[in-house]
């Protein structure tokens, strides 16, 4: 038995088909008997492009269409016209007006999908790792110069304070050791008036 259904004839991911008359048992991509169009679904609106002599002709010897094939017969009045035939309308006619309705749909050479770019090589896709990578090094060499130069403002600061405490402490030293001299020689002093006193009373 004859089968009229659709066979894959684009690239991946660019699905396109003709639509052939095939045995049954055939794979859906192995042989066929004859080719009666061809149907692209990524236009729009779908490119549908048939043989409809020919389809009437396979179809009356019997030729079944498979669901796809009747859904795309059905878009484009392929169907309805071959009742029309059966009931005794001329071929030519029947073809002249398909030509017709075919160009009235008025198909856009542009796919709806774009063809899909291949995976980028392997230096492009690590091109950016490498930037990031760049950048990482150079924010960590600033936030690490950054650090140093706290640090450095924070000894520094410290020496300056240690330095200040030194002297206070000196100077506080210095006031005390001022003040013991003149408390000590006051004793001194103290201690020779009264002997003087005492040696006076005795007298």
């Amino acid at each position: 038995m004859v089968r009229i259904r659709l066979r894959r004839v684009g690239g991946k991911k660019q699905a396109s088909f003709r639509i052939v008359a095939a045995d049954k048992e055939s794979p859906r991509d192995g042989r066929f008997i004859e080719i009666l169009g061809f149907y692209n679904p990524r236009t729009e609106p779908a490119t549908i492009e048939l043989k409809e002599d020919r389809i009437y002709y396979w179809m009356s010897e019997g030729a079944q269409p498979s669901d796809s094939a009747k859904q795309i017969f059905r878009t484009i009045g392929l169907t309805e016209r071959y009742e029309r035939f059966k009931n005794g309308e001329k071929v030519e006619d029947l073809v002249a007006e398909a030509v017709a309705a075919n160009k009235a749909r008025n198909v856009s050479p542009k796919t709806r999908h774009p063809i899909p770019v291949g995976k980028p090589k392997k230096k492009e896709k690590e091109a950016p790792k490498a930037e990031e990578k760049v950048d990482a090094k150079a924010e960590k060499e600033e936030v690490k110069a950054k650090d140093k130069a706290e640090e450095k403002t924070d000894t520094k600061a410290e020496k300056v304070d240690a330095k200040a405490d030194a002297k206070a402490e000196k100077a506080e030293d210095k006031a005390e050791e001022k003040t013991d001299a003149k408390a000590d020689k006051e004793d001194v002093k103290a201690d020779a008036k009264a002997k003087k006193e005492d040696k006076k009373s005795q007298k």
